[in-house]
């Protein structure tokens, strides 16, 4: 009688997990330049927020995201330290210098309120197309025989690029 052993299969090793970077929100891990974000903004009477929710970004500023979707970002060290860039419907981003409270409010309502098609086409309300049919001229039968008449007139002949 031969024995053999059976042996049991090993578990397999349990994939590392990974690691994930938070940011800290701790009090005593705020950088300097969320501290100075957040001064500027209470200074300049901005939209409040708590200091952990500027994020400090490369070069020394500092960027936050409000609910609306605007997204500030502090540049410190300028004539006007605050960038409002508030998404418009278009599917734009409005980058517009803010030092006050009353420059953020006229920026996000600007972005609000633009039409431009910022190369991309859209669709439009009924109150644009409304506004916009109000600015287009109508072609009358006469204005088209016209230019009909003058496309069949017309003889010139396009001319050959000159050979190299």
């Amino acid at each position: 009688m031969s024995r053999t052993k059976t042996r049991t299969p090993k578990p397999a090793p349990t994939p590392a997990l990974p690691v994930r970077r938070v940011q800290p929100t701790h009090p005593d891990f705020l950088t300097e330049a969320q501290t100075a974000a957040y001064h500027a903004a209470l200074l300049a009477d901005l939209p409040q927020t708590r200091i952990q929710d500027w994020t400090p970004a490369p070069g020394g500023g500092a960027h936050h995201t409000h609910p609306n979707g605007t997204r500030i970002q502090h540049l410190p060290g300028t004539d006007i330290p605050f960038t409002a860039l508030t998404p418009c419907p278009n599917g734009a981003t409005h980058g517009t210098p803010v030092a006050t409270r009353t420059q953020y409010d006229n920026a996000v309502q600007a972005a609000n309120q633009c039409t431009r098609l910022h190369g991309q086409p859209r669709t439009l309300t009924l109150a644009q197309a409304a506004t916009t049919a109000a600015d287009t001229q109508q072609l009358n039968g006469n204005d088209i025989a016209t230019g009909l008449t003058h496309r069949a007139t017309d003889t010139e002949q396009p001319k050959e690029h000159p050979q190299p």
